[in-house]
């Protein structure tokens, strides 16, 4: 199963460190351009830039079963928020790793799946 993952890129340690997880458990997760810096900001030269980066994670929205976004703290910046429409648009189930506490977006996550509990993608995998 393809996970698409979106996160902050304030928190990349973290995306890395969750997608060594998944990997483990057997499954695909899909970060474009995760490398595309090593430092834990917003790397982006320009604004053509940007909307490359952005444009690149689409593609892997289109390519996925399913959205995982991760919001440590119940934080979604902007970028994080975007993809949540553009997976919405898409009809993609959504899962959030916590509660933002905006129902305007925690609406759309079909439910929570911690960070600690990452084997639950494996149940989600068989009903899929």
């Amino acid at each position: 199963m393809k996970i698409v993952l979106g996160c902050s890129m304030k928190y990349r340690d973290l995306v890395r460190n969750t997608i060594a997880e998944l990997k483990g458990l057997g499954l695909e997760p899909l970060f474009p351009n995760i490398d595309y810096s090593s430092n834990n900001k917003d790397d982006a030269d320009s604004i053509e830039e940007k909307k490359r980066l952005a444009l690149e994670h689409y593609d892997a929205i289109n390519t996925a079963d399913i959205v995982y976004l991760i919001t440590p703290g119940g934080y979604m910046g902007t970028s994080c928020k975007l993809e949540l429409g553009y997976a919405v648009a898409k009809g993609k189930p959504i899962y959030f790793s916590e509660q933002t506490n905006d129902m305007g977006l925690d609406c759309f996550a079909i439910s929570f799946v911690p960070l600690d509990s990452l084997s639950l993608f494996l149940e989600i995998r068989q009903v899929a």
